[in-house]
């Protein structure tokens, strides 16, 4: 497996085409949605952080077209969620490990673990499970150091 993160595929990707290849019809709120992601780099967005965000380019996106939206460019593997032990789910596109978070119950930062470290959990995990595959949707949480 490479160790380059998908993710630099997907800065030059054109979401919104990506879909309308497949089938998918393209409104005005999935192209803001697409826009949006595929100007994010690697941030890390809530569903309500990313509508507030296309609420600034048209006030008639409701929420549950963020959800669909997400859904669908999750099943396409575009992007990627992860659970928060007490928030929203977090989105972000998708990258060829096993992507593992960690962020400060304090301030919110959020760090994206080496691939190094979230291979050793993962063999860890086999290894004390018997699973041939891991995979993971949660967020380890902690404290910064500059919140400690």
């Amino acid at each position: 497996m490479s160790s380059a993160p998908l993710l630099i595929i997907y800065l030059n990707m054109d979401f919104a085409d990506h879909l309308r290849k497949r089938g998918f019809r393209i409104t005005n709120a999935r192209e803001i949605i697409c826009k949006i992601l595929e100007n994010s780099g690697h941030k890390h967005f809530t569903v309500e952080e990313l509508h507030t965000e296309s609420l600034k380019r048209d006030k008639s996106i409701d929420l549950a077209t963020v959800y669909r939206t997400l859904e669908l460019l999750e099943s396409i593997d575009i992007i990627e969620h992860s659970h928060q032990v007490h928030g929203s789910g977090l989105f972000y596109l998708k990258s060829t490990y096993s992507n593992f978070h960690i962020i400060c119950e304090s301030c919110q930062k959020i760090v994206d673990l080496r691939e190094s470290t979230s291979k050793k959990i993962n063999e860890l995990l086999k290894k004390d499970s018997n699973f041939s595959e891991i995979n993971n949707h949660f967020i380890y949480s902690g404290q910064c150091k500059n919140c400690n």
